[in-house]
């Protein structure tokens, strides 16, 4: 039997729009939170399925409570930067304990997004436009 965790367990819904900084936790399991950070809001440019979502970074960071550890950017990710609408707040699968201004090194993380409708041979920036690297 695996260990991965496949769902997560609603906690509190939320109305409310998340903001730059806004750090929240997700319950993989019961008392089991891992956190992440909203880096980026209302995300505009070339690619359409990306306007007006979300960029947020989940960091490999497990607590048993629900409070902000000291140096969250300092941990992994526990998987790549990933860009989600408002949903994961509103069904309460993301919960917002608290807000920390992103850091320089958040800011700096070098990622890109494959083209879902292409050959996935093409690697494109937040804002739709096409980069030339991967780092696979």
């Amino acid at each position: 039997m695996s260990n991965e965790f496949t769902e997560l367990i609603a906690m509190k819904k939320s109305r409310k729009q998340p903001v730059e900084g806004d750090v929240f936790v997700i319950q993989p399991k019961k008392n089991h939170y891992y956190f992440g950070k909203v880096i980026r809001t209302n995300i505009q440019g070339k690619n359409l399925n990306f306007q007006g979502m979300n960029l947020i970074y989940v960091y490999n960071c497990f607590s048993q409570e629900k409070k902000i550890p000291a140096n969250l950017e300092a941990c992994e990710m526990l998987f790549p930067p990933t860009v989600v609408n408002f949903q994961g707040w509103l069904k309460g699968y993301f919960e917002t304990v608290g807000n920390q201004p992103v850091t320089i090194k958040e800011l700096n993380v070098d990622y890109g997004f494959f083209d879902d409708f292409e050959t996935q041979d093409k690697f494109y920036n937040l804002e739709g436009e096409r980069i030339h690297h991967c780092y696979c």
